[in-house]
């Protein structure tokens, strides 16, 4: 049962909870090394939590890259790192990216929301070649159309 201290559901608490049982005085005394090695895994999981977030480098952009919205340099360089994810645009269909460090995502909606095929990347993190990737934004079948993004991602190129 649930409220008996020998049933399936204690059991499986009271090896769960090995660290915090070292951590707590107790009336018969616990292995030494089981003590040691919870204290050693729950020490390298906070380590390895804190080493992911200083993973997170600073991407360094070239004077190659450059991203122009509407026909007009919008970041380029260094700049484009204060200029990173989501930017409100009154709306434009035509994007152009250089350099192999940077891309830029068009959406139809605000905020960056996603909206089916109307989505679009712009720039192609490809370093072996040195050509500017110019988009206007059109959709259709048979009659394509031009529509204009309301917002626009910046992002890194990996």
């Amino acid at each position: 049962t649930l409220g008996s201290r020998d049933g399936p559901l204690a059991s499986r608490l009271q090896r769960r909870s090995a660290f915090f049982t070292c951590a707590v005085p107790q009336k018969r005394p616990q292995n030494p090394m089981r003590c040691a090695a919870s204290f050693v895994a729950a020490v390298l999981a906070l380590l390895t939590v804190a080493t992911d977030g200083a993973r997170v480098k600073k991407e360094a952009f070239t004077v190659n890259d450059k991203v122009y919205v509407d026909g007009a340099l919008f970041a380029e360089g260094s700049a484009i790192e204060d200029n990173l994810d989501c930017n409100e645009h009154s709306g434009t269909s035509s994007f152009k990216v250089c350099g192999c460090g940077v891309k830029v995502l068009a959406y139809m909606r605000t905020e960056c929301g996603l909206y089916q095929r109307y989505d679009t990347q712009i720039g192609q993190c490809d370093c072996s070649t040195s050509a500017c990737e110019e988009k206007t934004l059109t959709s259709g079948y048979s009659e394509p159309f031009e529509w204009k993004a309301s917002s626009f991602k910046i992002v890194a190129c990996p």
